[in-house]
């Protein structure tokens, strides 16, 4: 009998609704200014990783090995990064742009707390949003592989497994 099982794709664009959801509420109730937050949703980026990861092994049966476990995991993981990235493009530059204002506007105050010297305001302005904006995706990216992939490969190890005996 075939197992019938969700699809990486399926799982990723949950987990990628999910983390979109909460960052939507995270910008409308501006707790995405508190450090905090942005821990809160990697937290549970990483833990639907772990997760998503642990249901296929269940959904299989444990009768898949690791490489397969770990396959999925990341490829599910693929998913909800692409999605979750190209959701903070968009957000930054068209839905949420105040974000970006107000980390900027922290950067100045900082600067000028410093005794440093901002000349060529509207200039610099377009350049320290673009730097940052490039600066934050990167982050994204690369961070929510590295977390999810870390989650996926702990289910991977700690999921219970079946092994079949070919004879």
């Amino acid at each position: 009998m075939k197992v019938s099982y969700t699809s990486h794709i399926k799982k990723g664009i949950v987990i990628a609704v999910i983390i979109i959801i909460m960052n939507v509420i995270g910008q409308i109730t501006a707790f995405i200014y508190k450090p905090w937050y942005g821990f809160i949703i990697l937290s549970v980026f990483i833990f639907l990783s772990f997760a998503s990861t642990w249901l296929f092994n269940t959904q299989t049966k444990g009768l898949e090995q690791f490489s397969a476990l770990i396959s999925h995991g990341f490829k599910t993981v693929a998913v909800a990064t692409a999605l979750f990235f190209v959701y903070n493009f968009i957000a930054m530059h068209y839905i949420f742009p105040n974000y970006v204002n107000h980390q900027i506007s922290i950067i100045q105050a900082d600067i000028k707390q410093q005794g440093g010297t901002i000349t060529n305001l509207p200039l610099d302005m377009q350049r320290a949003k673009q730097i940052w904006m490039n600066t934050q995706l990167a982050g994204v990216l690369i961070l929510f592989l590295l977390a999810g992939g870390a989650g996926a490969l702990l289910a991977s190890v700690a999921a219970p497994k079946k092994y079949q005996q070919n004879r």
